[in-house]
């Protein structure tokens, strides 16, 4: 069960970009720090954010309304007594 609930959190959508990035940085042969990768991590949200209300981007609302909920919802079937 722990195992399982670890592997959920690493599941989640921000945990997944956070390593997404971390990936990245690797495949370009420049890896980051932890505290760059958090930077980074940091600006891609706000860029994220800023499409969406600029140019209309649905890739964070889609996020926000079908990503998150299914994990939330995951996390609650996980913990179910």
């Amino acid at each position: 069960r722990v195992l399982l609930a670890a592997l959920l959190v690493l599941a989640t959508p921000a945990v997944t970009l956070l390593l997404g990035i971390f990936l990245q940085r690797e495949l370009v042969e420049a890896p980051a720090s932890p505290g760059e990768g958090w930077q980074l991590f940091l600006a891609a949200v706000a860029e994220g954010l800023l499409q969406h209300h600029l140019y209309g981007s649905f890739l964070f609302p889609f996020l926000a309304l079908c990503a998150y909920p299914a994990w939330l919802l995951l996390w609650n079937v996980l913990f179910w007594k």
